[in-house]
């Protein structure tokens, strides 16, 4: 079972068929709505944003961590031990994982923390979240950036 996003999402490192089980790609029309409900109703993606959460992380310097050099070593341990000690959020917590308004996952936290480097082939603007808890994540060019929804 090979699920991929063109020029997003790649099963590279090879994940294994149960996580893969546990990724739904979302077709643009629920993206749209999940990105509209969860991240911006004016907004198709991070660079076009200004004064929405998202960026508002960047600004504001909610710095978590920097993982491109994790990335780019194949060194899935470090990123993925601050995930799951600075995130709140339960292993089987819903998440979404946006690249865009138009293109998007939808898993569980436990299945990010364990694979996240086949997330971020594309990385200008990811966003996840999660619709039951307040913990979002930014990650955009090698870096991450953390904070509660509400709070911005």
């Amino acid at each position: 079972m090979v699920k991929e996003i063109p020029g997003c999402f790649y099963n590279d490192p090879e994940m294994t068929e149960i996580d893969l089980g546990s990724i739904d790609i979302l077709g643009k029309e629920e993206c749209g709505e999940k990105w509209t409900e969860l991240v911006s109703s004016k907004s198709r993606h991070l660079m076009r944003m200004e004064e929405e959460w998202p960026c508002k992380l960047m600004k504001d310097n909610h710095l978590l961590y920097d993982w491109l050099n994790d990335w780019n070593s194949d060194n899935i341990a470090p990123f993925k031990s601050v995930l799951e000690q600075k995130i709140a959020l339960p292993s089987e917590a819903e998440i979404f994982f946006f690249w865009m308004k138009e293109t998007g996952i939808r898993t569980t936290w436990s299945v990010f923390c364990r694979n996240w480097m086949n997330f971020l082939f594309e990385d200008e603007g990811c966003i996840l979240v999660s619709p039951k808890f307040e913990p979002a994540l930014l990650l955009s060019n090698g870096r991450s950036w953390k904070g509660l929804r509400s709070l911005l």
